[in-house]
């Protein structure tokens, strides 16, 4: 054994033991009675007055998610006064079951009152005590919240469906007294901590490492087993000196914040998420009391609006720290949402709402967008989060990546408009750091800007429940604040950070387009009801708002201001980056998609009754078109009657084929279903080889290494089955093949017919879902030769390498797109369109003929059992149109032409577009009241092509003036001038937008 290993053990042993056994020298019992709740959780005036029965130390408690009360009394013994240097303390041990902090039981301590006091977890087990010789009397609720994970994150478990269970218990209290603290040996214990970390990061050839370790045995050699209290002051001075000594002038500093990532649903309910907001924030007001140095960063306004609603008085202290600059919203957004999936006007409300909220009830937000645990970045959120006035970016999700090491810590990210935000990384790669040397060294020694910059963020504390920053925590970060072999430390905010690295980096490096995370790629098909559900609420949203606004403005009528803003913000909760991507337990899902119903529910009565003040009440059929292209002659933005003819006609062949076609394209469908023959009769030219056919349903064996809702591997396409059996298919009189089989276990039925607005097939499939450990896709070979693919992104799209050339190439095996993608061979295109689907993959493949040709698969479905046992098991309906001869104009159109449809109403009369484009590329996005109730109308447009677009926009309701506004509907500076021209008279805006520009106009009326 060396030198080293010796100390090292003795340090050890000495924290472990000695210390541990000495820091509470005296503790007294304390009298406990409980109260099983039985059900969900209950004010507090309820538990207070509930019965409750005596309950002793060692007994068990708490099935799961049950809660339980605890009501403690006692008295601070009178003979503590004359101790020195202690403070008494309640300490309270609910009982463990194997995970960290944060996945285990949870308390909140109340006085008789109902005040909070402070929370009670596994790392952070005190509540403060008064003087010795005054009595207490604390209320504890305890959250008997259940291990999901068994050991491993793809083991089945019924723990996470809906409801509190029955039994077993879980829990056994291990520990409840009323216990001295004792200051000089919890202080010696830090100091121990620290340097014996700092030891293990010193080079041991070097002479600072040795002085550490003979300081530490010096230490260890003062403590008496026997005496602590006595002798630890003799050994604290052991360790002056080592402490003491600088770290050099000039060097890496780590800029700590206090931070506590609560996941706003996964492996635990929303309801326990509110309880966990409160348990964290009170612990951070506590500490913020006791030390003037501390920060702490948080983000999520709508866990902040929980607070505010159930924990008044929390949020009231809250306040009052955001106040003394010690509590920093951040973020901006309602959640830490998907950034991926949400649409582009989704991510727009995500800072429209939070913001908002930030603003009215916090006095603002740091300028700092704060999403360190997304699954991947979209290209289009640069230009979004600085048009919301947002300047810095952060996360450090990317550095999961499974198969490249991201080159950057401190970059530039630029957007697919050009758009850039100054972004970090933490080096450390954690966003839950105890701030231990070897955190503090890790932070450094990865910093990937030697040499340019000096400055790196760490975000330290218990996250998902786990309580926050402890003060073990902040008295590590003090004393590594200036000493030898480190880098500094210096608790500051975020703001202070960014500012620092700004100014540091004077050439940033430039990262430009998507920020793909190399993991987790199954998340972008997990649980089709919710994606499908949110699709539908985003579509909804976007019909309800412009036809609410019309009759608002044309009509008279009351805009329900409360109602969209109610379902807005519920709509962005469950885009919350582990509800909307599939990776929560099956409670979160009961819960959503419940509420996906009743959202959509509300939402067509406001469609309805906003459409009925427009047209009038009558018989005739019309079409109520609230997309931004026109639709079966209906004007975008207007109310038109709906036409009779029908161009496209469908034929059956021999052998159960069906061809369908009009003047524009032709399509052969086998027995199957499946599409044999696509030809853009413009140019005759055949994209489909029928020996590799489209709509081809493929069935994968789907068992991913751990992670099984989030990940899909790489060699899925190893373990294709043969799995589809067709029962019988048949053309209908109305021109639609149905085709009926089973795949797997599951039957289905699909219906295929031809779209004449847009020249595609439109392919609709039921399927009653039964499979366990698969992934079901459909996909499209076709004779175009690319070396690239178009995604649609939010407010724009996103153009990817479908090539393999690099390792970056080959880990982009599943990819995103929303609404539709595009292939192209010079002008000869292929588009498909989905509605509710975003993972898919596309790439390269040999044609039958020995030439390159292109595959597009969606992701349809897949089966995992972690966390929800039974995710995607039951009914699902996919619609996809499949076009030739396409650019990306239709590709774009089938997009809209599929999630917002035409809507067939009966009325009196037509009505003319409210707003309109004349030109080509610049679609509306948005038209909506302002937010600011002020009467202003809002409307919102983007660049779609890619390509400088010239355009004018016409309104059908009189304004007196437009400006050009951010994301907030008020002036931003990242906003760039694209109005060239205006003309109330004319109502008239003449734009010129850059490629994927956003473009928001706020219409003062007339």
């Amino acid at each position: 054994m060396t030198y080293d290993e010796k100390v090292t053990m003795r340090v050890e042993r000495a924290i472990r033991q000695h210390l541990a056994d000495a820091v509470y020298p005296q503790r007294v019992p304390v009298s406990i009675e409980c109260w099983k709740v039985g059900g969900e959780p209950v004010p507090f005036e309820t538990a207070k007055n509930a019965q409750y029965r005596p309950f002793e130390v060692g007994e068990t408690w708490g099935a799961a998610w049950d809660t339980w009360w605890f009501h403690v009394t006692g008295t601070v013994p009178a003979s503590w006064k004359d101790i020195e240097g202690t403070r008494p303390e309640l300490v309270v041990d609910l009982g463990r079951i194997g995970l960290g902090p944060g996945f285990q039981a949870e308390g909140l301590a109340r006085t008789p009152d109902g005040e909070v006091v402070k929370a009670i977890e596994p790392y952070n087990a005190w509540v403060p005590l008064p003087e010795p010789g005054e009595p207490f009397e604390f209320y504890i609720e305890a959250a008997a919240n259940p291990q999901i994970p068994n050991g491993f994150p793809y083991l089945p478990t019924d723990l996470g469906d809906e409801g509190v269970k029955d039994g077993p218990e879980l829990y056994r209290m291990q520990r409840m007294d009323a216990s001295l603290l004792d200051l000089e040996v919890w202080q010696l214990t830090q100091e121990l901590k620290v340097l014996l970390g700092l030891g293990k990061e010193t080079d041991p050839q070097r002479t600072r490492h040795a002085d550490i370790m003979i300081a530490l045995e010096n230490a260890v050699d003062r403590i008496d087993p026997n005496d602590v209290h006595d002798t630890a002051a003799a050994a604290r001075k052991a360790l002056v000196d080592v402490l003491a000594a600088p770290a050099p002038d000039k060097g890496h500093t780590a800029f700590a914040v206090g931070h506590a990532h609560i996941d706003t649903a996964w492996l635990w309910p929303l309801r326990e998420t509110k309880r966990k907001v409160a348990r964290t924030f009170s612990n951070v007001v506590e500490l913020t009391d006791e030390d003037d140095d501390f920060v702490f960063a948080a983000s999520s306004a709508q866990q902040y609006k929980w607070l505010k609603e159930n924990y008044p008085e929390v949020f009231a202290k809250v306040r009052r720290k955001v106040d003394e600059g010690k509590f920093i919203p951040v973020g901006g957004m309602w959640v830490e949402c998907d950034a991926n999936m949400p649409s582009g006007e989704s991510l727009a409300r995500q800072f429209l709402q939070g913001t908002r909220f930030f603003e009215e009830n916090l006095g603002g937000c740091s300028p700092v967008v704060w999403l360190p645990d997304s699954f991947g970045y979209s290209g289009a959120f640069p230009q979004i989060a600085r048009l919301a006035g947002y300047r810095y970016f952060l996360t450090q999700k990317i550095s999961w990546n499974d198969t490249n090491t991201f080159p950057h810590h401190t970059f530039l990210w630029q957007g697919i408009d050009g758009t850039e935000i100054f972004t970090h990384f933490p080096p450390s790669d954690t966003y839950n750091s105890d701030m231990s040397p070897a955190d503090v060294a890790k932070t450094e020694r990865q910093y990937s800007e030697k040499g340019k910059g000096a400055s790196s963020l760490m975000l330290f504390g218990w996250g998902d429940g786990g309580g926050g920053p402890t003060r073990e925590m902040l008295a590590s970060a003090h004393l590594q604040r200036n000493i030898e072999g480190a880098p500094k430390v210096r608790i500051a905010t975020p703001l202070e950070f960014f500012e620092q690295a700004e100014r540091e980096l004077e050439h940033p490096a430039r990262w430009n387009g998507e920020l793909y995370l190399e993991l987790h790629r199954g998340t972008l098909t997990s649980q089709s009801h919710t994606k499908h559900g949110n699709r539908r609420t985003e579509s909804l949203l976007r019909e309800a708002e412009t036809w609410a606004t019309a009759a608002t403005v044309l009509e008279g009528r009351d805009y329900p201001y409360e109602e969209l803003a109610e379902i807005w913000q519920r709509t962005l909760l469950y885009q919350f980056h582990d509800i909307l991507p599939g990776s929560a337990i099956a409670w979160v899902y009961s819960e959503v998609e419940r509420n996906y119903a009743d959202m959509e529910r509300r939402l067509e009565a406001i469609i309805a009754e906003s459409i009925e003040a427009l047209a009038g009440k009558g018989d005739r059929p019309m079409l109520a078109n609230a997309a931004p292209l026109a639709q079966l002659g209906a004007p975008a933005a207007g109310i038109a009657s709906a036409p009779v003819s029908v161009a496209a006609t469908a034929t059956a062949l021999e052998d159960g084929a069906v061809r369908m076609g009009n003047e524009h394209v032709s399509f052969t469908l086998d027995d199957h279903g499946r599409i044999i023959s696509a030809v853009d009769l413009k140019t005759g030219r055949e994209a489909i080889d029928p020996s590799q056919p489209g709509n081809d349903l493929q069935l994968f064996v789907d068992a991913p290494a751990e992670w099984d809702a989030w990940d899909i591997e790489k060699g899925y396409e190893n373990g294709r089955l043969d799995a589809v059996t067709v029962s019988g298919s048949r053309l209908g009189e109305d021109g639609v093949m149905t085709v009926e089989g089973v795949i797997g276990n599951s039957p289905y039925t699909q219906t295929i017919g031809l779209d004449d607005d847009v020249d595609a097939l439109t392919i609709r499939t039921h399927i009653d879902w039964k499979e366990s450990d698969r992934l079901l896709k459909q996909a499209f070979p076709v004779r175009v030769y690319a070396t690239e693919a178009q995604s649609e992104i939010q407010y724009g799209h996103i153009t990817r390498p479908i090539h393999r050339n690099t390792t970056w190439d080959e880990a982009r095996f599943e990819t995103l797109a929303h609404r539709w993608v595009h292939v192209e061979e010079g002008d000869f295109g292929v588009g498909i369109a989905n509605m509710a689907n975003y993972g898919n993959d596309i790439q390269q493949i040999t044609m039958a003929d020995g030439r390159p040709g292109t595959r597009i698969r969606l992701s349809l479905l897949r089966a995992p059992h972690f966390p929800a046992p039974h995710a995607d098991v039951g009914k699902h309906d996919f619609a996809v149109s499949f076009t030739v001869g396409a650019g990306t104009e239709r590709a774009i159109a089938q997009g809209y032409r599929l999630n917002v449809p035409a809507r067939e109403v009966l009325a009196d009369h037509e009505v003319a577009p409210f707003v309109s484009v004349d030109g080509e590329g610049v679609l509306v996005e948005a038209v909506k009241m302002a937010e600011d109730r002020s009467g202003d109308v809002i409307v919102r447009l983007y660049e779609s092509l890619g390509t400088q677009s010239a355009v004018t926009l016409r309104t059908g309701f009189a304004w007196r003036t437009v400006s050009e506004v951010g994301l907030l509907e008020r002036e931003c500076d990242a906003v760039r001038p694209a109005v060239m021209d205006a003309d109330s008279g004319k109502s008239s805006v003449d734009i010129q937008a850059h490629p994927f520009q956003i473009v928001t106009l706020r219409f003062s009326r007339a």
